[in-house]
């Protein structure tokens, strides 16, 4: 069996992977038993690579190998000097907030980077993160060195939901519920994430000055991702009519939103076009707060973009495995206890190889770019969609109709909710003048996405699909893209 260099070279990344999705699906198992299985695969590849004097089996396995030992030394130690150690008592911690404060309706979620706990009348120095929930007021800020005296424990399932693996992938092991909370002082360890952190306030501010709701809450979902004042009802309608990615942070989402604004910049030739929509990306990318969830959206729109403007197919496949190789080298939890790293990657892997194979079935006129939307919707969710059914349990029927005619205002809404932003710093008045083509946009994608949820059968429940379905789906998929 001969591969090139480059095929050898995506399938040891790919085996890498797949070392991490073993390893992460069984991290259950005592290490011990992971070892028996390390020896047996490397005795099983040493087997195959003398019978068939073939080195690259034997690659293979050790990229296999490499990926289940990455994610096996991914996990902390659990010591006297880590706050998990601590956990099922009352303690006195003392901390900063060191991201993004995670306002919701009902309170507010911080995450605390431990730095001491109090024991004996004396404070210990350690390390490690928990997450707090506390009422909506008074405020914290990105910064704020707190103590909390409260009770710390491991995060619980909630019913069929692990919360702790969830939250492992941010390395977060404890969580302490409405804690008594004292204001130390305010230290501004990082002048990047803090003005990005200021300036976000400031946007909401003042989209909620020239916006009434819903309008002013589903701006800043667009702009600045944020999600926090935007209606149940509302909510509940995006879910049903499969429109919740426009109001969140994602790969596929930065690259249907920028090969829309493209349209706009026709007037340059190709490189420009995708030089111009890069810099957009990382403008965007740095405007909602660069968090690595943020970045990898970034990254792999970025990627998705490229690919869709790109006849090397075999490159993007590589750069691909490369950025998630990278990405998993990083942080392995992301694999698999990560849901939007997951519906990233894969639908732009779905733009990327299913868009061409799709477009030789959808092929009518592309009036009003309505077969680039169905096209670029379909690819997307042709691998994304395992993953949503399984998570959720819903299947929206509507959503290739209303992504096809809710997506093309999105553009229109972020640029013109933009530059409405930027005239409410000079004057209320003018920004309210400036945000009217933004108004109508969001007005009519309301209206739109209100008109699909409630058509009957728009969505409906899917409870009987489990992982076998994926491991039985994906190779399917895979086989289809490949033998061309």
């Amino acid at each position: 069996m001969n591969f090139s260099k480059s095929q050898s070279f995506l399938f040891s990344l790919i085996f890498f992977l797949a070392g991490v999705l073993i390893a992460s699906i069984f991290a259950d198992l005592k290490q011990f038993h992971l070892m028996i299985i390390l020896i047996f695969i490397f005795c099983l590849a040493l087997i195959f690579s003398f019978i068939k004097n073939e080195k690259i089996f034997l690659i293979f396995a050790l990229s296999l190998i490499i990926g289940i030992l990455r994610f096996l030394t991914s996990f902390p130690t659990i010591d006297a000097n880590y706050i998990a150690f601590y956990n099922n008592q009352n303690l006195v911690l003392r901390g900063s907030v060191c991201e993004e404060p995670d306002i919701r309706k009902d309170g507010i979620k911080l995450t605390i980077c431990s730095q001491s706990i109090k024991i004996n009348n004396n404070f210990k120095k350690i390390s490690g993160k928990v997450l707090i929930s506390l009422p909506k007021y008074p405020e914290y800020f990105y910064g704020d060195n707190l103590e909390i005296s409260g009770f710390f424990e491991k995060p619980l399932k909630i019913e069929e939901f692990d919360y702790s693996k969830y939250l492992a992938r941010y390395d977060i092991y404890s969580v302490c519920r409405n804690p008594f909370v004292k204001i130390l002082n305010s230290e501004k360890t990082n002048f990047f994430y803090s003005n990005i952190f200021k300036l976000k306030k400031i946007t909401e501010g003042k989209l909620n000055q020239i916006l009434s709701e819903p309008y002013s809450s589903f701006e800043a979902g667009l702009l600045i991702g944020s999600r926090k004042g935007i209606d149940d009802n509302l909510t509940n309608d995006f879910k049903i009519a499969g429109l919740s990615h426009i109001i969140a942070i994602s790969g596929y989402n930065i690259t249907i939103i920028i090969v829309f604004i493209s349209k706009f910049l026709n007037f340059m030739d190709r490189r420009k076009q995708i030089f111009a929509s890069i810099i957009i990306i990382i403008i965007f990318v740095i405007f909602v707060g660069a968090s690595a969830a943020v970045v990898r959206a970034g990254i792999m729109g970025i990627i998705g973009l490229v690919a869709i403007w790109s006849s090397r197919k075999s490159d993007i496949a590589i750069t691909l495995a490369f950025t998630a190789f990278l990405m998993t080298i990083y942080n392995p939890k992301i694999l698999v206890y990560d849901i939007g790293f997951q519906l990233s990657f894969l639908a732009t892997v779905g733009l990327v190889f299913v868009s061409p194979k799709l477009g030789k079935f959808i092929d009518f006129p592309n009036y009003f770019n309505v077969r680039e939307s169905l096209l670029l919707t379909l690819s997307a969710q042709s691998l994304a969609l395992p993953i949503i059914l399984i998570n959720f349990g819903k299947l929206s029927l509507i959503s290739p109709l209303s992504n096809i005619i809710v997506t093309p205002f999105i553009p229109f809404a972020m640029l013109f909710g933009f530059i409405g932003f930027l005239g409410s710093i000079l004057s209320i008045t003018l920004g309210k003048i400036l945000m009217l083509p933004a108004l109508l946009s969001l007005k009519i994608m309301i209206f739109l996405t209100h008109i699909c949820a409630i058509v009957p059968f728009a969505s409906v429940n899917v409870n009987f699909l489990n992982w076998i379905f994926l491991i039985i789906y994906y190779p399917l998929v895979g086989y289809w893209i490949w033998r061309d």
